[in-house]
């Protein structure tokens, strides 16, 4: 008799667990390679993985929200072209701390889907093996999704730093703008959304190098470029004036002028890189005079200067000169072609003639004449160097520099070294511009690096500096912003016959006929002339 709950028959028997089991394996570990896929294709596009789980609908949601953020920034590159759009970005702190919002939420979205499609996609029963192999693929892709948000992060917080630094509160410590009275920045962009500039023709931005220094009381201004940009074309005029310049006239609402009257004279201690150290002292003495003005040592500054050269001056960039050298360490070095042995490091000290000499004793190497990639203190000497030459010297070597960084700054630099260069002009920049034009002058920019480049500096060779002709100055100015036309050119003639005292010659010249390299003229000419 047989037992209804159970048989001896083997014929009776259901398939055994274990044939079950074998057969599953193949079919489980198909199912870890396709978790590992879709895991894998939601980390390449957000959202995708999940279209073969059951969260189709949230893998949908997430891949639509990923493409419609795609082509809303394509969209908007495109329109604007890609540069403007960068630079425009760039000069809006407010966008940017957006951008960074949106990245951080977006990046968080994009891990959990990534960890959602490995979670759904797994099947139910893994060995320890799998288990531990899918957990670490997906690590992996959650780590290299997140790392290009930390970086991008980092470059945003650290370009918004700098920008708020270079920006500082507008009247703050720089302040001044483009009025007199120093106190709040003063925008000169029009409102016209299509044509800012359409009713200034030439915007004038005064480009200081701060000289100031713990052991040295007050701040003296060593290098005053002053740039008159085209806002049509982006041509450009660099003037450059030099520290020694005497008897400079003082405007009349200045109250520098209720102290020396029109004319900043007593002597050889009263040059023009003082007035902005003299400012501050009167402005400690008289502090009434000074009411409107958090910043009398600019207001001066640019005032006396726009008297000097005849136009309007804008707005004002300060550079710590000191900090110069860290923003050249930040990029890597500087090529420049050495024209002249420049002492590097030591002490100098004037003799009894009053000329400044280098001490012997004291430590200091020579910058050879050569093309040589200088490091940021070296790059530094170069520029500020006068102790065995003299400050026009020093004036071409500055533009030489402001030519050669210009010149090398490239994207690559710029984007693997971004973080320190950015850091580097927040830390040693101050500007009156206001924060809410840049998006103008960032188009300016474009038409300014399209744009020629010329340099007029003002040195011994052109001006007087003990009693500087300041008609003549202005006169030149002016015909630097405003050059004649080119005559036309001459129309073509018959060719003359030739006759055997013009007959063309290919000799080279004598032997006594000097073949020498001529010095840099101080006359108007390319910016970057001054380096070859």
């Amino acid at each position: 008799m047989t037992d209804s709950r159970g048989s001896s028959d083997p014929g009776s028997d259901a398939p055994a667990p274990r044939s079950r089991s074998s057969a599953e394996q193949p079919e489980q570990g198909e199912g870890v390679g396709r978790a590992a896929g879709l895991t894998t294709l939601s980390a390449v596009v957000p959202g995708a993985g999940l279209l073969g789980t059951s969260r189709r609908r949230l893998g949908l949601v997430i891949l639509g929200l990923a493409a419609l953020a795609l082509v809303v920034l394509a969209a908007y590159a495109l329109t604007n072209g890609l540069t403007t759009t960068a630079l425009q970005t760039a000069a809006d702190t407010g966008r940017l701390r957006t951008i960074a919002v949106v990245l951080v939420l977006g990046t968080l979205v994009w891990v959990a889907a990534i960890a959602l499609t490995a979670l759904a996609a797994a099947p139910r029963r893994l060995s320890r093996g799998q288990r531990a192999a899918l957990t670490t693929l997906t690590a992996v892709l959650c780590l290299a999704v997140t790392a290009p948000a930390v970086l991008g992060v980092r470059y945003i917080s650290a370009h918004v730093d700098a920008v708020d630094k270079v920006f500082e509160a507008g009247g703050g410590t720089v302040g001044g703008g483009g009025s007199s009275s120093g106190a709040t920045p003063t925008s000169v962009v029009g409102d016209d959304p299509d044509d800012p500039w359409k009713d200034l023709p030439r915007v004038n931005v005064l480009l200081l190098g701060s000289d100031a220094a713990e052991a040295r009381e007050g701040t003296r201004t060593d290098t005053m470029i002053v740039a008159s940009i085209d806002t049509r074309t982006g041509d450009s005029v660099l003037f450059s004036v030099p520290r020694n310049l005497q008897n400079v006239p003082l405007p009349r609402d200045n109250p520098l002028h209720e102290v020396y009257g029109p004319v900043y004279d007593c002597g050889d201690q009263c040059l023009m890189n003082s007035i902005w150290t003299e400012a501050e002292l009167t402005a400690q003495e008289h502090p009434e005079w000074y009411a409107d003005d958090p910043n009398p040592g600019q207001t001066a500054t640019r005032e006396v200067l726009s008297g000097i050269l005849g136009i309007p001056i804008h707005h004002t960039v300060i550079v710590n000169m000191r900090g110069f050298a860290d923003l050249v360490d930040a990029m890597g070095g500087v090529l420049v072609n050495v024209q002249e042995r420049i002492p590097i490091g030591g002490s100098t000290y004037t003799d009894a003639n009053g000329t400044l000499q280098l001490d012997p004793t004291s430590d200091y190497e020579w910058l050879e004449p050569g093309p040589q990639r200088l490091d940021g203190p070296q790059a530094l000497a170069y520029s500020r160097s006068r102790v065995t030459t003299d400050d026009f010297s020093r004036m071409r070597r500055q533009r030489c520099m402001v030519a050669a960084v210009v010149d090398q700054v490239n994207p690559m630099t710029m984007l693997q070294r971004y973080p320190q260069i950015i850091g580097a002009v927040g830390d040693n920049v101050l500007t009156d511009l206001p924060q809410e034009d840049l998006d103008e002058w960032a188009g300016l920019v474009l038409q300014v690096q399209d744009g020629t480049m010329r340099s007029l500096p003002f040195t011994g060779a052109n001006i007087d500096t003990v009693d500087p002709n300041y008609s003549q100055i202005r006169a030149r100015v002016y015909e630097a912003l405003n050059p004649a036309p080119e005559p036309p050119a001459p129309e073509p003639s018959e060719a003359p016959t030739a006759r055997d005292d013009a007959a063309p010659t290919t000799e080279p010249p004598a032997p006594d006929t000097p073949t020498t390299t001529e010095e840099p003229s101080d006359e108007l000419e390319d910016v970057g002339a001054v380096c070859d």
